[in-house]
Protein backbone atom coordinates (compact mmCIF):
# COMPACT_ATOMS: atom_id res chain seq x y z
CA UNK A 1 0.00 0.00 0.00
CA UNK A 2 1.48 2.98 -1.06
CA UNK A 3 1.65 5.81 1.60
CA UNK A 4 0.18 9.29 0.96
CA UNK A 5 2.25 12.51 0.65
CA UNK A 6 2.53 13.52 3.84
CA UNK A 7 1.29 17.23 3.93
CA UNK A 8 3.44 19.51 6.78
CA UNK A 9 1.08 19.93 10.10
CA UNK A 10 2.49 20.40 12.78
CA UNK A 11 -0.68 20.80 14.83
CA UNK A 12 -2.41 17.67 13.54
CA UNK A 13 0.89 15.35 13.78
CA UNK A 14 0.84 15.78 16.85
CA UNK A 15 -2.18 14.88 17.58
CA UNK A 16 -2.13 11.58 16.20
CA UNK A 17 1.46 11.21 17.71
CA UNK A 18 -0.17 12.05 21.11
CA UNK A 19 -3.12 9.58 20.24
CA UNK A 20 -0.33 7.00 19.38
CA UNK A 21 1.80 6.91 22.95
CA UNK A 22 -1.71 7.33 25.01
CA UNK A 23 -2.70 3.83 23.03
CA UNK A 24 0.71 2.51 23.41
CA UNK A 25 1.12 3.33 26.93
CA UNK A 26 -2.66 2.23 27.74
CA UNK A 27 -2.42 -0.90 26.43
CA UNK A 28 0.96 -2.30 27.61
CA UNK A 29 2.54 -1.64 24.26
CA UNK A 30 5.84 0.34 25.51
CA UNK A 31 7.03 0.45 29.17
CA UNK A 32 6.50 3.88 30.85
CA UNK A 33 7.10 5.62 34.23
CA UNK A 34 6.39 8.75 35.61
CA UNK A 35 10.01 10.18 36.94
CA UNK A 36 8.39 13.17 38.47
CA UNK A 37 4.93 14.69 38.62
CA UNK A 38 3.53 15.44 35.77
CA UNK A 39 6.33 13.89 34.01
CA UNK A 40 6.70 11.01 32.14
CA UNK A 41 9.38 8.38 30.65
CA UNK A 42 8.88 6.01 27.67
CA UNK A 43 11.57 3.29 27.51
CA UNK A 44 11.63 1.64 23.73
CA UNK A 45 13.71 -0.56 22.39
CA UNK A 46 16.64 1.08 21.85
CA UNK A 47 15.44 4.69 22.67
CA UNK A 48 14.25 6.66 25.35
CA UNK A 49 11.20 9.42 25.30
CA UNK A 50 9.82 11.92 27.52
CA UNK A 51 6.49 13.82 27.65
CA UNK A 52 4.33 15.70 29.86
CA UNK A 53 0.91 14.68 30.94
CA UNK A 54 -1.44 13.51 34.04
CA UNK A 55 -3.15 10.25 34.84
CA UNK A 56 -6.85 10.26 34.15
CA UNK A 57 -9.76 7.95 35.12
CA UNK A 58 -9.36 3.67 34.42
CA UNK A 59 -5.63 4.65 34.31
CA UNK A 60 -5.96 6.61 31.24
CA UNK A 61 -2.41 8.68 31.09
CA UNK A 62 -2.95 12.13 28.96
CA UNK A 63 -0.34 13.40 27.31
CA UNK A 64 0.09 17.54 27.13
CA UNK A 65 0.12 19.56 23.74
CA UNK A 66 3.61 20.14 24.16
CA UNK A 67 4.82 16.79 22.49
CA UNK A 68 6.85 14.01 22.62
CA UNK A 69 10.31 14.18 22.80
CA UNK A 70 13.10 11.93 22.40
CA UNK A 71 16.41 11.99 24.55
CA UNK A 72 19.41 11.45 22.20
CA UNK A 73 22.84 11.25 24.36
CA UNK A 74 23.40 11.88 28.17
CA UNK A 75 19.70 13.49 28.83
CA UNK A 76 21.15 16.53 27.56
CA UNK A 77 19.86 16.76 23.67
CA UNK A 78 16.20 16.27 22.93
CA UNK A 79 14.50 15.66 19.52
CA UNK A 80 10.59 15.51 18.43
CA UNK A 81 9.86 11.87 18.13
CA UNK A 82 8.55 10.94 14.72
CA UNK A 83 5.52 8.75 13.98
CA UNK A 84 7.54 5.78 12.17
CA UNK A 85 9.82 5.67 15.25
CA UNK A 86 6.96 5.42 17.31
CA UNK A 87 5.43 2.32 15.26
CA UNK A 88 8.60 0.76 15.05
CA UNK A 89 8.80 0.44 19.62
CA UNK A 90 5.36 -1.57 18.86
CA UNK A 91 4.97 -3.02 15.58
CA UNK A 92 7.44 -5.55 14.28
CA UNK A 93 5.58 -6.68 11.14
CA UNK A 94 7.08 -4.23 8.34
CA UNK A 95 3.94 -5.44 5.90
CA UNK A 96 1.66 -4.17 9.35
CA UNK A 97 3.66 -1.40 10.23
CA UNK A 98 3.53 0.30 6.32
CA UNK A 99 -0.22 -0.47 6.53
CA UNK A 100 -0.44 1.28 9.66
CA UNK A 101 1.52 4.37 8.71
CA UNK A 102 -0.43 4.58 5.70
CA UNK A 103 -3.70 5.13 8.20
CA UNK A 104 -2.09 7.63 10.25
CA UNK A 105 -1.04 9.57 7.52
CA UNK A 106 -3.85 9.68 5.59
CA UNK A 107 -5.55 10.64 8.78
CA UNK A 108 -3.60 13.86 9.06
CA UNK A 109 -3.91 14.50 5.50
CA UNK A 110 -7.65 14.60 5.75
CA UNK A 111 -7.50 16.29 9.11
CA UNK A 112 -4.99 19.29 7.52
CA UNK A 113 -7.57 19.60 4.24
CA UNK A 114 -10.65 19.98 6.51
CA UNK A 115 -8.60 22.52 7.98
CA UNK A 116 -7.08 24.35 4.91
CA UNK A 117 -10.35 23.87 2.88
CA UNK A 118 -13.61 24.57 5.55
CA UNK A 119 -14.93 27.18 7.00
CA UNK A 120 -16.00 25.76 10.90
CA UNK A 121 -18.06 28.12 12.68
CA UNK A 122 -16.74 29.70 15.53
CA UNK A 123 -19.56 28.30 17.35
CA UNK A 124 -21.67 25.00 16.38
CA UNK A 125 -24.40 25.38 18.85
CA UNK A 126 -26.67 26.59 16.80
CA UNK A 127 -26.68 24.03 13.70
CA UNK A 128 -28.78 21.76 13.56
CA UNK A 129 -28.56 17.99 14.15
CA UNK A 130 -28.01 16.76 10.36
CA UNK A 131 -25.57 19.77 10.23
CA UNK A 132 -23.48 18.79 12.98
CA UNK A 133 -22.96 15.14 12.00
CA UNK A 134 -20.95 17.30 9.09
CA UNK A 135 -19.41 19.74 11.75
CA UNK A 136 -18.48 17.25 14.85
CA UNK A 137 -14.78 16.77 12.68
CA UNK A 138 -12.33 16.04 15.72
CA UNK A 139 -13.39 12.22 15.32
CA UNK A 140 -12.32 9.57 17.62
CA UNK A 141 -10.71 11.04 20.89
CA UNK A 142 -8.72 7.82 21.31
CA UNK A 143 -7.54 5.80 18.14
CA UNK A 144 -4.71 7.17 16.30
CA UNK A 145 -6.73 6.54 13.47
CA UNK A 146 -9.57 8.41 13.78
CA UNK A 147 -9.77 9.44 9.99
CA UNK A 148 -7.87 6.88 8.30
CA UNK A 149 -10.51 6.23 5.33
CA UNK A 150 -8.63 3.80 3.38
CA UNK A 151 -8.88 4.34 -0.35
CA UNK A 152 -10.01 8.08 -0.21
CA UNK A 153 -8.76 10.13 -2.10
CA UNK A 154 -8.49 14.10 -1.38
CA UNK A 155 -11.69 14.02 -3.88
CA UNK A 156 -13.49 11.62 -2.38
CA UNK A 157 -12.85 13.11 0.73
CA UNK A 158 -14.10 16.29 -0.06
CA UNK A 159 -17.40 14.65 -2.15
CA UNK A 160 -18.50 11.59 0.30
CA UNK A 161 -16.97 12.56 3.46
CA UNK A 162 -19.45 14.29 6.28
CA UNK A 163 -17.06 17.13 6.83
CA UNK A 164 -17.34 18.54 2.69
CA UNK A 165 -21.65 18.96 3.11
CA UNK A 166 -21.55 17.27 -0.36
CA UNK A 167 -25.03 15.73 -1.24
CA UNK A 168 -25.09 12.60 -4.04
CA UNK A 169 -27.69 9.98 -5.70
CA UNK A 170 -26.81 6.77 -4.59
CA UNK A 171 -26.75 4.28 -7.59
CA UNK A 172 -29.52 1.82 -8.06
CA UNK A 173 -29.59 -1.68 -8.84
CA UNK A 174 -31.48 -4.93 -9.86
CA UNK A 175 -30.84 -7.83 -8.72
CA UNK A 176 -31.69 -11.23 -9.25
CA UNK A 177 -33.03 -12.49 -6.11
CA UNK A 178 -30.88 -15.88 -5.93
CA UNK A 179 -27.60 -13.60 -5.06
CA UNK A 180 -29.65 -12.06 -2.29
CA UNK A 181 -31.22 -11.94 1.57
CA UNK A 182 -33.79 -9.55 2.43
CA UNK A 183 -34.88 -9.44 5.40
CA UNK A 184 -37.91 -7.62 6.38
CA UNK A 185 -40.64 -7.35 8.56
CA UNK A 186 -43.35 -6.42 6.50
CA UNK A 187 -44.56 -6.85 2.66
CA UNK A 188 -41.74 -6.33 0.52
CA UNK A 189 -43.55 -3.95 -2.06
CA UNK A 190 -45.30 -2.56 0.56
CA UNK A 191 -41.64 -1.60 1.56
CA UNK A 192 -40.36 -0.03 -1.59
CA UNK A 193 -43.22 2.06 -2.40
CA UNK A 194 -43.01 3.15 0.20
CA UNK A 195 -38.86 4.52 0.80
CA UNK A 196 -38.98 5.29 -2.91
CA UNK A 197 -41.99 7.07 -3.33
CA UNK A 198 -44.95 6.45 -6.33
CA UNK A 199 -42.69 8.60 -8.95
CA UNK A 200 -39.38 6.87 -8.24
CA UNK A 201 -41.51 3.42 -7.64
CA UNK A 202 -43.19 3.81 -10.97
CA UNK A 203 -39.60 5.06 -12.94
CA UNK A 204 -38.34 1.64 -12.15
CA UNK A 205 -41.15 -0.28 -12.70
CA UNK A 206 -40.38 0.84 -16.10
CA UNK A 207 -37.24 0.21 -16.35
CA UNK A 208 -37.58 -3.55 -15.01
CA UNK A 209 -40.64 -3.98 -17.56
CA UNK A 210 -37.66 -2.53 -20.65
CA UNK A 211 -35.07 -5.14 -19.48
CA UNK A 212 -37.65 -7.75 -19.66
CA UNK A 213 -37.20 -8.49 -16.02
CA UNK A 214 -40.04 -8.81 -13.55
CA UNK A 215 -40.15 -8.00 -9.56
CA UNK A 216 -40.63 -11.61 -9.10
CA UNK A 217 -37.18 -12.52 -9.79
CA UNK A 218 -35.25 -8.98 -9.17
CA UNK A 219 -35.23 -6.95 -6.02
CA UNK A 220 -33.23 -3.37 -5.74
CA UNK A 221 -30.33 -2.61 -4.17
CA UNK A 222 -28.72 0.37 -3.62
CA UNK A 223 -24.77 0.85 -3.62
CA UNK A 224 -22.68 3.92 -2.54
CA UNK A 225 -21.23 5.22 -5.53
CA UNK A 226 -17.53 5.06 -4.09
CA UNK A 227 -18.25 1.96 -3.29
CA UNK A 228 -18.82 1.12 -6.79
CA UNK A 229 -15.95 2.79 -7.83
CA UNK A 230 -14.18 0.58 -6.30
CA UNK A 231 -15.74 -2.59 -6.58
CA UNK A 232 -17.36 -2.58 -10.00
CA UNK A 233 -14.42 -4.65 -11.77
CA UNK A 234 -15.96 -7.39 -9.38
CA UNK A 235 -19.39 -7.15 -10.79
CA UNK A 236 -19.08 -7.31 -14.55
CA UNK A 237 -19.70 -10.47 -14.76
CA UNK A 238 -22.90 -10.53 -12.72
CA UNK A 239 -23.89 -7.43 -15.11
CA UNK A 240 -22.53 -9.25 -17.90
CA UNK A 241 -24.92 -12.47 -16.99
CA UNK A 242 -28.09 -9.69 -16.49
CA UNK A 243 -27.85 -10.68 -12.95
CA UNK A 244 -27.29 -7.64 -11.97
CA UNK A 245 -29.12 -4.48 -13.80
CA UNK A 246 -27.66 -0.88 -13.20
CA UNK A 247 -30.52 1.10 -13.19
CA UNK A 248 -31.11 4.78 -14.21
CA UNK A 249 -33.38 6.17 -11.63
CA UNK A 250 -31.64 8.49 -9.36
CA UNK A 251 -33.84 9.16 -6.36
CA UNK A 252 -33.39 11.11 -3.41
CA UNK A 253 -29.79 12.99 -3.04
CA UNK A 254 -27.84 11.66 0.40
CA UNK A 255 -25.27 13.13 2.80
CA UNK A 256 -22.97 11.31 4.74
CA UNK A 257 -22.96 11.15 8.34
CA UNK A 258 -19.54 10.62 11.12
CA UNK A 259 -19.94 7.09 10.14
CA UNK A 260 -19.32 8.02 6.53
CA UNK A 261 -20.88 4.99 5.33
CA UNK A 262 -24.30 5.94 7.25
CA UNK A 263 -25.96 8.54 4.81
CA UNK A 264 -28.96 10.86 5.88
CA UNK A 265 -31.71 12.02 3.53
CA UNK A 266 -30.88 15.67 2.43
CA UNK A 267 -34.18 16.20 0.69
CA UNK A 268 -36.18 14.89 3.17
CA UNK A 269 -34.79 14.57 6.39
CA UNK A 270 -37.20 11.96 8.01
CA UNK A 271 -37.18 9.77 5.68
CA UNK A 272 -35.13 6.63 6.38
CA UNK A 273 -30.90 6.70 7.22
CA UNK A 274 -29.15 4.25 5.12
CA UNK A 275 -26.11 2.44 6.23
CA UNK A 276 -23.84 1.01 2.86
CA UNK A 277 -21.41 -0.81 2.81
CA UNK A 278 -17.89 0.84 1.93
CA UNK A 279 -14.59 -1.48 1.35
CA UNK A 280 -12.04 0.89 3.28
CA UNK A 281 -10.90 0.83 7.19
CA UNK A 282 -12.03 3.57 9.19
CA UNK A 283 -10.11 3.40 13.17
CA UNK A 284 -10.14 0.14 13.93
CA UNK A 285 -12.87 -1.70 11.36
CA UNK A 286 -13.34 -2.56 7.79
CA UNK A 287 -16.72 -0.65 6.74
CA UNK A 288 -18.33 -3.79 4.96
CA UNK A 289 -21.22 -4.85 6.59
CA UNK A 290 -21.42 -8.25 7.60
CA UNK A 291 -24.79 -10.25 5.46
CA UNK A 292 -25.42 -12.33 9.24
CA UNK A 293 -26.26 -9.05 10.95
CA UNK A 294 -27.50 -6.81 7.46
CA UNK A 295 -30.60 -10.27 8.11
CA UNK A 296 -30.59 -9.98 11.81
CA UNK A 297 -31.14 -5.91 11.96
CA UNK A 298 -34.99 -6.20 11.82
CA UNK A 299 -35.25 -8.42 14.40
CA UNK A 300 -32.84 -6.85 16.86
CA UNK A 301 -34.28 -3.91 16.35
CA UNK A 302 -37.97 -5.38 16.87
CA UNK A 303 -36.80 -7.59 19.95
CA UNK A 304 -35.45 -4.55 21.86
CA UNK A 305 -38.66 -2.35 20.89
CA UNK A 306 -40.16 -5.13 23.09
CA UNK A 307 -38.17 -5.07 25.96
CA UNK A 308 -38.14 -1.57 26.40
CA UNK A 309 -42.11 -1.25 25.62
CA UNK A 310 -42.53 -3.78 28.48
CA UNK A 311 -40.64 -1.76 31.00
CA UNK A 312 -42.39 0.92 32.51
CA UNK A 313 -38.88 2.90 33.48
CA UNK A 314 -37.56 2.55 30.19
CA UNK A 315 -40.35 3.36 28.44
CA UNK A 316 -42.15 5.83 30.56
CA UNK A 317 -39.96 7.10 33.02
CA UNK A 318 -36.66 7.61 31.13
CA UNK A 319 -38.72 7.50 27.27
CA UNK A 320 -35.59 5.89 25.76
CA UNK A 321 -35.31 6.22 22.17
CA UNK A 322 -33.73 3.68 19.58
CA UNK A 323 -33.29 3.97 16.02
CA UNK A 324 -34.47 1.18 14.77
CA UNK A 325 -32.96 -0.94 11.85
CA UNK A 326 -36.19 -2.13 10.12
CA UNK A 327 -34.90 -3.41 6.93
CA UNK A 328 -31.53 -5.28 5.70
CA UNK A 329 -30.71 -6.46 1.99
CA UNK A 330 -27.20 -7.58 0.87
CA UNK A 331 -25.74 -9.69 -1.71
CA UNK A 332 -25.09 -13.33 -0.90
CA UNK A 333 -23.89 -16.08 -3.01
CA UNK A 334 -20.91 -18.59 -1.79
CA UNK A 335 -20.10 -18.40 -6.14
CA UNK A 336 -19.26 -14.95 -5.39
CA UNK A 337 -16.98 -14.87 -2.15
CA UNK A 338 -15.12 -11.90 -3.12
CA UNK A 339 -19.01 -9.76 -3.00
CA UNK A 340 -18.70 -11.21 0.43
CA UNK A 341 -19.83 -8.06 2.90
CA UNK A 342 -18.96 -5.23 -0.15
CA UNK A 343 -23.01 -4.99 -1.02
CA UNK A 344 -25.43 -4.15 1.64
CA UNK A 345 -28.21 -1.51 2.79
CA UNK A 346 -29.25 -1.15 6.49
CA UNK A 347 -32.60 1.11 6.85
CA UNK A 348 -32.39 3.04 10.06
CA UNK A 349 -35.42 5.04 11.77
CA UNK A 350 -34.44 9.00 11.38
CA UNK A 351 -34.13 10.95 14.70
CA UNK A 352 -36.72 13.29 13.28
CA UNK A 353 -39.19 10.84 13.89
CA UNK A 354 -39.17 11.45 17.64
CA UNK A 355 -38.40 14.67 18.51
CA UNK A 356 -40.92 16.30 20.08
CA UNK A 357 -42.03 20.23 19.97
CA UNK A 358 -39.33 22.36 21.44
CA UNK A 359 -36.83 19.61 21.18
CA UNK A 360 -33.42 19.64 19.24
CA UNK A 361 -30.88 16.84 19.09
CA UNK A 362 -27.54 17.05 18.97
CA UNK A 363 -24.48 14.05 18.89
CA UNK A 364 -22.95 12.83 22.02
CA UNK A 365 -19.09 13.50 19.87
CA UNK A 366 -20.58 17.35 20.11
CA UNK A 367 -20.38 17.14 24.11
CA UNK A 368 -16.55 16.93 23.80
CA UNK A 369 -15.40 19.20 21.64
CA UNK A 370 -14.03 22.25 22.00
CA UNK A 371 -14.86 25.09 19.97
CA UNK A 372 -12.21 27.25 17.65
CA UNK A 373 -13.37 30.47 20.66
CA UNK A 374 -11.96 28.19 23.29
CA UNK A 375 -14.81 27.51 24.89
CA UNK A 376 -16.67 24.22 25.26
CA UNK A 377 -19.82 23.14 23.02
CA UNK A 378 -21.79 23.07 25.68
CA UNK A 379 -20.19 26.03 27.54
CA UNK A 380 -23.83 28.14 27.41
CA UNK A 381 -25.84 25.19 29.24
CA UNK A 382 -23.21 24.65 31.75
CA UNK A 383 -23.44 28.28 32.52
CA UNK A 384 -26.89 28.64 32.19
CA UNK A 385 -27.89 25.51 34.57
CA UNK A 386 -24.59 25.19 36.54
CA UNK A 387 -22.43 22.57 35.90
CA UNK A 388 -23.32 19.87 38.28
CA UNK A 389 -26.81 20.15 38.12
CA UNK A 390 -26.33 19.95 34.42
CA UNK A 391 -23.54 16.99 34.29
CA UNK A 392 -26.64 15.48 37.12
CA UNK A 393 -28.84 15.61 34.28
CA UNK A 394 -26.86 14.56 31.78
CA UNK A 395 -26.17 11.27 33.72
CA UNK A 396 -29.92 10.69 34.91
CA UNK A 397 -30.94 10.63 30.93
CA UNK A 398 -28.22 8.84 29.22
CA UNK A 399 -26.01 6.31 31.35
CA UNK A 400 -29.09 5.17 33.53
CA UNK A 401 -31.39 3.71 30.78
CA UNK A 402 -28.15 1.71 28.98
CA UNK A 403 -27.19 0.50 32.71
CA UNK A 404 -31.20 0.00 33.56
CA UNK A 405 -31.23 -2.10 29.92
CA UNK A 406 -28.07 -4.18 31.21
CA UNK A 407 -29.35 -5.12 34.64
CA UNK A 408 -32.89 -5.39 34.72
CA UNK A 409 -33.13 -7.18 31.15
CA UNK A 410 -29.66 -8.61 30.65
CA UNK A 411 -29.11 -6.80 27.51
CA UNK A 412 -25.80 -4.55 26.71
CA UNK A 413 -25.40 -2.86 24.07
CA UNK A 414 -22.65 -0.78 22.44
CA UNK A 415 -22.71 2.57 23.76
CA UNK A 416 -20.26 4.65 22.48
CA UNK A 417 -20.39 8.56 21.64
CA UNK A 418 -20.99 7.80 18.11
CA UNK A 419 -23.77 5.12 18.73
CA UNK A 420 -26.16 8.20 20.91
CA UNK A 421 -27.63 10.83 20.50
CA UNK A 422 -28.73 13.73 23.24
CA UNK A 423 -32.22 15.18 23.06
CA UNK A 424 -32.99 18.45 24.86
CA UNK A 425 -34.55 21.53 25.10
CA UNK A 426 -32.72 24.63 25.32
CA UNK A 427 -29.76 22.57 26.16
CA UNK A 428 -31.32 20.61 29.36
CA UNK A 429 -31.25 16.60 28.32
CA UNK A 430 -34.71 15.14 28.36
CA UNK A 431 -33.79 12.14 26.56
CA UNK A 432 -31.03 9.43 24.99
CA UNK A 433 -31.12 8.31 21.88
CA UNK A 434 -29.66 4.73 21.18
CA UNK A 435 -28.58 3.38 17.43
CA UNK A 436 -26.58 0.86 15.46
CA UNK A 437 -27.33 -2.43 17.47
CA UNK A 438 -27.04 -5.24 14.05
CA UNK A 439 -23.64 -5.94 15.23
CA UNK A 440 -23.09 -4.62 18.49
CA UNK A 441 -25.75 -6.17 20.92
CA UNK A 442 -24.95 -8.91 23.30
CA UNK A 443 -26.73 -11.51 25.98
CA UNK A 444 -26.20 -14.76 27.97
CA UNK A 445 -28.71 -17.17 27.99
CA UNK A 446 -28.60 -17.07 31.76
CA UNK A 447 -28.73 -13.24 32.68
CA UNK A 448 -31.25 -12.75 29.66
CA UNK A 449 -34.19 -11.75 31.52
CA UNK A 450 -37.10 -13.08 29.06
CA UNK A 451 -35.73 -15.81 26.37
CA UNK A 452 -38.86 -16.21 24.47
CA UNK A 453 -38.07 -12.20 23.40
CA UNK A 454 -34.49 -12.87 22.00
CA UNK A 455 -34.73 -13.73 18.11
CA UNK A 456 -34.25 -17.20 16.72
CA UNK A 457 -30.86 -16.39 15.16
CA UNK A 458 -30.21 -19.92 14.20
CA UNK A 459 -33.29 -18.98 11.54
CA UNK A 460 -32.42 -15.89 9.97
CA UNK A 461 -29.31 -17.08 8.74
CA UNK A 462 -26.93 -20.33 8.87
CA UNK A 463 -24.15 -18.91 9.94
CA UNK A 464 -26.04 -18.28 13.14
CA UNK A 465 -26.89 -22.08 13.33
CA UNK A 466 -24.43 -24.09 15.93
CA UNK A 467 -22.17 -20.78 15.80
CA UNK A 468 -20.15 -20.77 19.46
CA UNK A 469 -20.35 -18.39 22.29
CA UNK A 470 -18.59 -14.93 21.87
CA UNK A 471 -18.49 -14.97 18.21
CA UNK A 472 -22.02 -13.01 17.48
CA UNK A 473 -24.45 -11.89 20.04
CA UNK A 474 -24.78 -15.19 22.49
CA UNK A 475 -21.98 -14.76 24.69
CA UNK A 476 -20.29 -17.34 27.67
CA UNK A 477 -20.10 -14.92 30.54
CA UNK A 478 -22.23 -11.97 32.44
CA UNK A 479 -18.42 -10.13 32.31
CA UNK A 480 -18.23 -10.16 28.68
CA UNK A 481 -21.54 -8.15 29.08
CA UNK A 482 -20.44 -5.68 32.06
CA UNK A 483 -17.24 -5.34 29.78
CA UNK A 484 -19.43 -4.32 26.47
CA UNK A 485 -20.66 -1.46 28.71
CA UNK A 486 -18.42 -0.19 30.42
CA UNK A 487 -15.83 -0.15 27.99
CA UNK A 488 -17.74 1.79 25.42
CA UNK A 489 -20.07 3.87 27.67
CA UNK A 490 -17.38 4.92 30.45
CA UNK A 491 -13.35 3.77 29.21
CA UNK A 492 -13.85 5.33 25.57
CA UNK A 493 -16.70 7.69 26.11
CA UNK A 494 -17.92 9.52 28.69
CA UNK A 495 -13.99 9.19 30.44
CA UNK A 496 -13.52 12.09 27.68
CA UNK A 497 -16.50 14.62 28.97
CA UNK A 498 -15.00 14.12 32.74
CA UNK A 499 -11.15 14.72 31.27
CA UNK A 500 -12.44 17.96 29.53
CA UNK A 501 -14.96 19.15 31.86
CA UNK A 502 -11.85 19.22 34.55
CA UNK A 503 -9.16 20.46 32.06
CA UNK A 504 -11.40 23.27 31.07
CA UNK A 505 -13.98 24.23 33.97
CA UNK A 506 -11.91 22.64 37.38
CA UNK A 507 -14.74 20.08 37.88
CA UNK A 508 -13.15 17.34 39.21
CA UNK A 509 -13.06 13.91 37.68
CA UNK A 510 -13.73 11.99 40.61
CA UNK A 511 -16.59 14.31 41.75
CA UNK A 512 -18.34 13.36 37.66
CA UNK A 513 -17.60 9.59 38.63
CA UNK A 514 -18.81 9.86 42.34
CA UNK A 515 -22.03 11.53 40.24
CA UNK A 516 -22.01 8.62 38.08
CA UNK A 517 -21.73 6.05 40.85
CA UNK A 518 -24.36 7.94 43.35
CA UNK A 519 -27.07 7.88 40.43
CA UNK A 520 -26.15 4.00 39.14
CA UNK A 521 -26.68 2.82 42.96
CA UNK A 522 -29.59 5.28 43.73
CA UNK A 523 -31.37 3.67 41.11
CA UNK A 524 -31.11 0.24 42.44
CA UNK A 525 -32.08 1.23 45.56
CA UNK A 526 -35.26 2.32 43.65
CA UNK A 527 -35.54 -1.27 41.78
CA UNK A 528 -34.75 -3.28 44.86
CA UNK A 529 -35.66 -6.13 42.62
CA UNK A 530 -32.63 -5.78 40.52
CA UNK A 531 -30.28 -5.67 43.76
CA UNK A 532 -29.35 -9.14 43.04
CA UNK A 533 -28.68 -9.00 39.32
CA UNK A 534 -26.30 -5.85 39.28
CA UNK A 535 -24.25 -7.59 42.16
CA UNK A 536 -23.27 -10.36 39.80
CA UNK A 537 -22.43 -7.56 37.25
CA UNK A 538 -19.41 -6.71 39.40
CA UNK A 539 -18.99 -3.00 38.08
CA UNK A 540 -17.11 -2.06 41.48
CA UNK A 541 -14.15 -4.82 40.82
CA UNK A 542 -10.95 -3.19 41.62
CA UNK A 543 -9.68 -4.06 38.13
CA UNK A 544 -11.75 -4.34 34.38
CA UNK A 545 -11.29 -5.64 31.06
CA UNK A 546 -10.98 -3.37 28.09
CA UNK A 547 -10.68 -3.38 24.51
CA UNK A 548 -7.05 -2.92 22.83
CA UNK A 549 -8.23 -1.04 19.95
CA UNK A 550 -4.38 -0.14 18.76
CA UNK A 551 -3.30 -4.01 19.05
CA UNK A 552 -6.09 -5.23 17.40
CA UNK A 553 -4.52 -3.32 13.96
CA UNK A 554 -1.13 -3.86 15.06
CA UNK A 555 -0.62 -7.46 16.28
CA UNK A 556 -1.71 -10.32 14.02
CA UNK A 557 -4.33 -12.81 15.16
CA UNK A 558 -4.58 -13.56 18.87
CA UNK A 559 -7.15 -14.97 21.18
CA UNK A 560 -8.04 -11.96 22.50
CA UNK A 561 -7.30 -7.93 22.76
CA UNK A 562 -8.54 -6.82 25.90
CA UNK A 563 -6.27 -5.67 28.94
CA UNK A 564 -6.99 -5.10 32.75
CA UNK A 565 -7.53 -1.34 33.48
CA UNK A 566 -7.83 0.12 36.88
CA UNK A 567 -11.92 0.56 37.93
CA UNK A 568 -12.66 4.38 39.14
CA UNK A 569 -15.94 2.55 40.85
CA UNK A 570 -13.82 0.13 43.07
Amino acid sequence: MKTPYLIPSKKINNRVKRQLVEAMIYEGLIEFEEVNEGLFHLFGQERTYWFKGRRSVFDRIRINDEGIFQVLTNHQHITQVTINELLEECVSDEMIKNRVLYELVQTINLCDWNEKHLPIPLARMSSSYEELESEIMEGHLYHPCFKSRTGFTLEDHEQYGPEGKQSFPLLWTAIRRNNVKVSLLEDESDFWKRELGDGMWDEITMELAEAGVTFEDYTLLPIHPWQWKSIHHHLLKLIETGELIILQSKGDWYRATQSVRTLWNEIAPKKANIKLSMNMINTSSLRTLSTPSVCAAPYISAWLQKVIQSDSYLADEASIVILKEYAGICFDSESKSELTGQLGAIWRESIRTYMKEGEEAVPFTALMTVEKTGQLFIEAWLSHYGLEKWVTRLIEVSVIPVWHLLVAHGIAVEAHAQNMILLHKNGWPTRIVLRDFHESIEYTSEFITDPYLVPNFQTIHYQYRNAPLDKYYRMSSVEALRELVMDTLFVYHFSELSYLLEEKSGFKEEQFWKLVKLMISNHIDKHQNLQERHDQIQYSNSEIYVESLLTKKIKKKQKEYRHLVGNIFS
